[in-house]
């Protein structure tokens, strides 16, 4: 069956609302279709979260056919206080794979993407960056089909 690899560079977030409690740390949750990831967590200075964190999805053709967007939910934890929800960005995929598909692969650079919170509005921004390569021969193994 082929398909694709996502390869996706996390790499900080910056002007985050609620990241600049002292001793809280952050990490991000990552969605890509039926995949989910989380990176590992940062300590947060002064409302910057650093990650440099890759991560690969093997995409099947099916996949590659259904998958429109990425979310990414950034998460702050801290000792006194349960999890809070900081904000999310929202990659759009649908032209990326394409592209990437019609010449075999597709870099992005690492770019900056607007942080929305839980009241719609924007606040900070997360730098990701993404690479797609087509026509990789996914192997499945018994326990995901």
């Amino acid at each position: 069956m082929s398909g694709g690899v996502l390869e996706i560079l996390l790499v900080n977030a910056e002007g985050l609302k609620h990241a600049r409690l002292p001793g809280s740390t952050s990490h991000v949750i990552i969605e890509c279709g039926v995949h989910t990831t989380a990176s590992k967590f940062t300590t947060d200075d002064n409302g910057k979260a650093r990650w440099n964190e890759k991560f690969s999805f093997k995409l099947s053709h099916l996949d590659l056919e259904k998958l429109t967007r990425m979310k990414l939910w950034i998460i702050r934890q801290d000792k006194f206080f349960e999890d809070y929800h900081i904000g999310e960005a929202t990659i759009h995929l649908m032209d990326i794979l394409k592209e990437g598909i019609r010449r075999g692969s597709i870099e992005l650079k690492p770019a900056p993407y607007n942080v929305v919170l839980e009241d719609r509005t924007f606040k900070g921004e997360i730098k990701v960056g993404l690479k797609f390569i087509s026509d990789v021969s996914i192997q499945f193994s018994s326990n995901h089909l």
